[in-house]
């Protein structure tokens, strides 16, 4: 009976976390955006020629009466009355009038209504006139000069046809007075909003750019795909790794240890009612790590005291037995060819517990070696020897040998390379093993960025050992004789 896949779903909260992981790892396009924008915000500033601003304040009042009524009546009339003069700041008559009388011929009347601008604080009789200019003194003597005008047109505009007083009056209180310094440009405010401005745009380009993206990154692009089966771990990338291919489990812990320890556990709980005792190790293509995890996964079974066999059975490009520094030149290829029993193919690995069996010759028919009736005696007959039976296969895409391989096993680990694999090849070839009803039990994602989790690893060491000692390729030292154990004859090493 096939183990149950286990499919996650997305939630909210792997959402936000898939999202702030995208943030994480493209941190660095958000800064250049933010410090390009900022740049240009500053240069672009400072590039403005700076506006200085001038105000003149001015005092309405309505009415001559002294009793306190018409003093009453006299104040609404002229807060009444202020925005009303607000509007004939800039009023032809006001304007031309005062350029003239201030000398400043040299202003047009349509720039000066562009510089001025009029401001009436509500429930007050007060009235504020503001001139800009890039010459702080014309933008003086503008405010000026328009306060004087204004006060004559109301003057003569609140005059009763009959003659006597007018009704209402304008006084200047303040003369114009320039800020303490330029009002435009606003350098640290434009480059505040321009800094913000190339967060949104760094945002934008890192989403479009994953949208785009269609390789693995991280175990959520893993998860977020409809129908793959549970993550089974993540493996981080370590240069170890890559130089010795086998952790020594005996050495301590590291990252990779634990997360291959960790495999180890899951795949414990994929089928709790029937274990795992036979495990395929394919992968969608090439290069994404299936070897290296399935040696891995089967000396994280080793050290766990159970007996482990590590078969080569891609019959086209193997690399396993050099790996583990065995003879490729018997193997797999004898035992179904029938030129050889199993207990003169296995060898020694230098590892406790474990054994390999090597691919041997390579044939010129894998595919139909490998799904022969000889082929299932091989794993029946594995299975009987050995608690633990890894198997290590071609990629799915290219051929069909670990399609044909998946009906032999219990369960399938298929490996993903953070960065090189492809979410619509990784979908294809969980599809195809699908189709070849082959026992899915989970994902490994190799080279995944720790992305500032490392100190979940600290927990497991007392002081932080070297990359020598932490992830050392074991030497062989009397280990147990696995092949022995069965009365096997073991050859190559």
């Amino acid at each position: 009976m096939a183990p149950e896949t286990v499919r996650v779903e997305a939630t909210p909260t792997s959402s936000v976390r898939a999202t702030i992981a995208v943030i994480a790892r493209n941190w660095w396009v958000i800064l250049l955006c933010a410090v390009i924008g900022a740049v240009l915000g500053m240069a672009a500033s400072l590039a403005q020629q700076p506006v200085y601003r001038s105000t003149a304040t001015l005092y309405v009042t309505s009415g001559a009466d002294a009793n306190s009524q018409s003093a009453y009546q006299g104040s609404l009339a002229s807060q009444q009355r202020v925005a009303s003069y607000a509007e004939l700041v800039t009023s032809d008559a006001v304007v031309t009038k005062g350029l003239r009388d201030g000398g400043l011929d040299d202003l047009s009347p349509a720039a000066a209504k562009e510089a001025l601008d009029a401001m009436s604080t509500p429930e007050t009789v007060l009235l504020r006139i503001s001139a800009d200019s890039t010459d702080e003194q014309v933008a003086t003597r503008l405010a000026d000069a328009v306060a004087e005008s204004l006060t004559e047109y109301v003057t003569g505009l609140e005059r009763p046809s009959s003659g006597g007083a007018p009704l209402a009056k304008l006084t200047v209180v303040n003369r114009a007075t320039p800020e303490s310094g330029p009002v435009s440009p606003k350098i640290l405010r434009n480059t505040v909003f321009a800094l913000l401005a190339g967060v949104a745009v760094g945002l934008v380009i890192v989403f479009v750019r994953r949208k785009l993206d269609v390789k693995v990154r991280s175990q959520s692009d893993v998860t977020a795909l409809s129908g793959a089966p549970a993550v089974l771990t993540t493996v981080p990338s370590e240069s170890v790794l890559k130089d010795h291919y086998v952790i020594d489990f005996r050495s301590g812990s590291s990252p990779a240890a634990e997360s291959y320890r960790r495999l180890r556990t899951n795949l414990g709980f994929v089928s709790v009612d029937r274990p795992l005792r036979t495990i395929l190790v394919t992968s969608a293509g090439q290069g994404e790590g299936k070897t290296t995890t399935a040696m891995n996964v089967a000396a994280a079974l080793a050290e766990a005291g159970q007996r482990v066999v590590v078969v080569d059975a891609d019959l086209r490009k193997p690399t396993m037995a050099a790996r583990f520094g065995v003879s490729d030149s018997i193997g797999v290829t004898d035992y179904l060819a029938g030129n050889a029993e199993i207990v003169d193919l296995l060898q020694e690995t230098g590892f406790p517990n474990l054994a390999i069996l090597a691919s041997g010759a390579l044939p010129p028919n894998p595919a139909e070696l490998l799904g022969s009736e000889r082929a299932r005696t091989l794993m029946e007959d594995l299975s009987r020897r050995f608690d633990h039976v890894v198997v290590d296969s071609p990629p799915v895409l290219p051929v069909t040998d670990a399609a044909v391989l998946a009906s032999l096993v219990d369960g399938v680990v298929v490996v993903v390379r953070a960065g090189r694999s492809r979410l619509p090849e990784l979908a294809d070839a969980l599809e195809r093993l699908r189709t070849a009803h082959a026992p899915l039990a989970g994902v490994v994602v190799n080279d995944e960025r720790p992305s500032g989790s490392s100190y979940r690893y600290a927990y497991y060491r007392s002081s932080p050992p070297s990359a020598s000692e932490d992830l050392a390729l074991a030497t062989p030292v009397a280990p147990t004789d696995v092949t022995a154990a069965h009365g096997s004859n073991s050859r190559g090493g």
